[in-house]
């Protein structure tokens, strides 16, 4: 499954960032920057590569300072059975 990943310079833009989109009516989750990308700011907002341009128009028409923006692709996650014996 295939997100966008969108980074700031500072948590001050990434909290910004997320109050004028929400109340735009935009679904995001503000997550720690995935390791693969390298960002000044170690937060993050997550959002759908189906909202997009709509992200995009906002970010351009509120004048939002925004890093960069990425597609990833989520990673299955690994389960872990640990097993205990009785002695």
């Amino acid at each position: 499954m295939e997100y966008c990943v969108a980074t700031f310079h500072s948590v001050h833009e990434a909290l910004h960032f997320e109050k004028v989109l929400k109340e735009t009516g935009l679904k995001l989750q503000l997550i720690p920057v995935p390791r693969e990308i390298s960002s000044s700011c170690g937060i993050a907002a997550r959002f759908s590569p189906e909202s997009r341009p709509e992200f995009e128009a906002a970010i351009a028409k509120h004048r939002l300072d925004v890093d960069s923006i990425h597609v990833l692709k989520e990673k299955p996650r690994k389960k872990n059975l640990l097993s205990f014996l009785d002695k």
